[in-house]
């Protein structure tokens, strides 16, 4: 795995709900949030460990983003947290749906 200063695309921090899916068995899923992303990759943080190698299928939240994934790697973090990063393959969307961002800033009436 390239380091940050070998990695070809700058990644971006961002925080944004995804829901992990497991390709052979679908019933694993679960909630996981991006610490950042790129065009071909993002790192998550998730509540489960996942298998490097493990094919898995992300969909965001907030957003229209759909792909495949392969998982690269998978370290144990603090408080029986997880950092996984995907590599995406053929991604399609975005990862947060800009109808829905200008709203929350929008001001709530009483």
């Amino acid at each position: 795995m390239p380091t940050d200063t070998q990695r070809i695309q700058k990644r971006t921090p961002a925080t944004v709900a995804l829901e992990i899916s497991s390709a052979t068995q679908p019933f694993i899923t679960e909630l996981a949030f991006t610490e950042n992303v790129s065009l071909h990759g993002v790192r998550a943080i998730a509540a489960r460990a996942w298998i490097p190698g493990e094919r898995v299928l992300l969909k965001s939240y907030h957003g229209s983003i759909q792909s495949w994934a392969k998982v690269i790697y998978c370290h144990e973090l603090a408080a029986a947290r997880y950092a996984v990063g995907l590599e995406l393959h053929s991604a399609v969307g975005t990862w947060v749906d800009h109808l829905e961002r200008r709203s929350s800033r929008l001001p709530r009436s009483n």
